[in-house]
């Protein structure tokens, strides 16, 4: 693992660091975001899609699990882990999501357990009232191919949130 830490003093300078984030990761990437409530996880999901070009703005979703975006780079799947008992995270088919699309996972610390080893970890940790920490863990070697799909047969729909940009 390689790992680098940085202090971002602003929601701006968040929102700026997301945008350049984006631009780094592919339509197979899974991100785990994970933080304390208020941590700006959410923050830097919106910056990420924004750069990827959606437009309607992404928002949390905490009470619908999982919102879907369709953008001109592709589609981004985010998910919000939050309120979900362990059997509730047990039958959420996580899986089903690995390769068909950028995967943006809040709350992850909670299934961590079934994240694949390509996975790109970011770390936040309030340091003040608008500051962060903010720590990007990423695999040594990027795996080239998405990782592989397992249906759980889960009752979770996708819910779609957004149609494409143009």
């Amino acid at each position: 693992m390689v790992s680098r830490t940085l202090v971002l003093k602003s929601p701006e300078e968040m929102q700026a660091w997301g945008h350049r984030f984006a631009k780094q990761l592919g339509d197979h990437d899974v991100v785990a975001l994970v933080g304390e409530l208020g941590a700006g996880k959410t923050t830097l999901v919106q910056s990420i899609a924004e750069a990827w070009g959606y437009r309607r703005g992404a928002n949390s979703p905490t009470f619908a699990l999982a919102n879907e975006y369709m953008t001109p780079r592709g589609t981004i799947y985010h998910m919000d882990m939050y309120r979900l008992g362990v059997r509730e995270l047990a039958g959420f088919p996580l899986e089903d999501y690995w390769g068909t699309g950028l995967c943006l996972i809040e709350w992850a610390d909670r299934v961590r357990d079934r994240l694949p080893s390509s996975l790109i970890e970011v770390c936040l940790k309030i340091t003040g009232p608008q500051s962060r920490r903010l720590t990007l863990i990423r695999p040594k070697k990027r795996r080239d191919s998405a990782p592989s799909v397992r249906s759980t047969g889960s009752p979770y729909p996708r819910r779609r949130s957004g149609r494409r940009a143009s």
